[in-house]
């Protein structure tokens, strides 16, 4: 064992070079670099970070206007350290260290700490991944904060996940991006991992109705971004589970797609919400172009909503209230694919033209591919008939009394038609 002690007034810069192999390959076990002052790294320069951990401490000031290339295993960010410049700082898999050539491969530890925005260019080139880890405080004994934000990163410039592999794993912390942050070269091979649970958000600041994706999905590979795009200026979490870890429970699971996506704001916004799956995840009664995105309500109970479905596993709603509530039940969207029990007919329906409950509405039709609908009165005589309804029937020109109705829907254009028969009555003078 052997270690060194060398100290730079200009960065204080502590290396403590702890063990060293026998032979010439060392492993860097134990080394720490730790800069705690003013540092500029000029254009067309490289400053480099080789030991095991790298930490910054609370007045690390960096202007990064060339490259700070990390080989580390651990680093480590206290709060009041900030880094800004037209530079990068480049992130690499430290068992690619050039100088230690014996380090174990593995994840880049980042404990962000929640501290200011990285205010430049993160190049993520480690292809085991980027783990956001509560590592141990060197010493410098700030007050760091717990729960998701004791880890949380937050990037006021761009991350770029610049090589397959190279995911970010969040393990119950916070990644934020502020109105400035960007992430690029996203992917099912480079990705924002949840590992399947709510504690741990993707995070973005809007300045108003820009487009962003969180490429977030339960564990690598398993890619199921979400597109949001708010009505104003908002900030939005976003995470995503299965059913059993999301612990909303859904009635038929043959009817729908074992992801759920949790979403809220700070600050009401309504949303276009695109989001995709993969088909693995599809339950037997499961088809795309009569599937919805559905937010939870209460028990088993999800709304329907119909929106579009443009492209294979990829399903868009408008106009989402987007909850303020982490754990309210409204920031809970999965997808459901219509079936005969998706449907409720009402027995009563009361056109006297006060806007409430003025037509015969058929919840859940809209998912259906095809549809056609019949109604006769107690004679059987044909009184309204609509190839394609709209939910619009008012009952116009009919006497008060019961009808009975015939609606056939077919979940797919070469699916089967079902039938569903009953009784409707027409009140015109209803009264709570």
């Amino acid at each position: 064992m052997k270690g060194n002690l060398l100290l730079f007034s200009s960065t204080f810069i502590l290396i403590l070079l702890i063990f060293f192999q026998t032979s010439n390959a060392q492993t860097g076990s134990g080394s720490m670099t730790v800069d705690n002052s003013i540092m500029t790294v000029s254009a067309g320069t490289t400053e480099q970070r080789f030991s095991e951990g790298t930490y910054f401490g609370p007045n690390a000031v960096w202007q990064i206007d060339g490259i700070l290339e990390i080989y580390s295993k651990n680093i480590w960010i206290a709060p009041g350290a900030t880094f800004n410049g037209s530079g990068k700082i480049v992130i690499y898999n430290p068992g690619n260290n050039p100088f230690y050539t014996s380090m174990a491969s593995g994840p880049s530890h980042i404990d962000g700490n929640n501290a200011g925005f990285i205010n430049l260019l993160l190049e993520h080139r480690n292809s085991n991944n980027i783990k956001l880890d509560d590592v141990s405080d060197p010493g410098f004994g700030t007050t760091n904060p717990s729960g998701a934000l004791s880890a949380g990163l937050n990037i006021g410039g761009t991350l770029d996940l610049a090589v397959n592999d190279a995911d970010v794993i969040l393990n119950g912390q916070n990644l934020a991006f502020n109105n400035s942050g960007k992430i690029t070269n996203y992917s099912k091979d480079r990705m924002v991992v949840t590992g399947n649970s709510i504690v741990g958000h993707m995070i973005k600041e809007y300045n108003g109705k820009d487009s962003f994706v969180f490429p977030v999905g339960i564990s690598e590979g398993d890619y199921t971004p979400a597109t949001l795009i708010p009505q104003n200026a908002s900030k939005l979490y976003v995470s995503v589970q299965d059913y059993i870890r999301a612990g909303k429970a859904i009635k038929n699971l043959s009817t729908g797609m074992d992801r759920v996506w949790h979403i809220y704001g700070s600050g009401a916004t309504t949303v276009s919400m695109t989001l995709q799956h993969n088909p693995f995840t599809n339950g037997n009664l499961f088809k795309d172009e009569n599937a919805a995105i559905s937010r939870y309500v209460t028990t088993d109970k999800w709304d329907f909503l119909k929106g579009s479905n443009p492209f294979p596993g990829v399903h868009t709603r408008n106009n989402v209230e987007i909850s303020t509530d982490f754990a309210a039940n409204g920031s809970f969207f999965t997808k459901l694919a219509a079936s005969g029990g998706s449907l409720f007919v009402p027995n009563l329906f009361t056109p006297n033209g006060d806007r409430n409950n003025d037509t015969f509405e058929i919840r859940g039709l809209e998912l259906f591919a095809q549809n056609d609908l019949i109604i006769v009165n107690r004679w059987g005589n044909q009184v309204y008939k609509s190839d394609n309804y709209r939910n619009d029937w008012t009952g116009e020109g009919l006497n008060e009394g019961t009808y009975y109705y015939i609606l056939r829907v077919k979940e797919g254009t070469g699916s089967d038609w079902q039938i569903f028969k009953g009784y409707i009555t027409l009140i015109r003078a209803f009264k709570n």
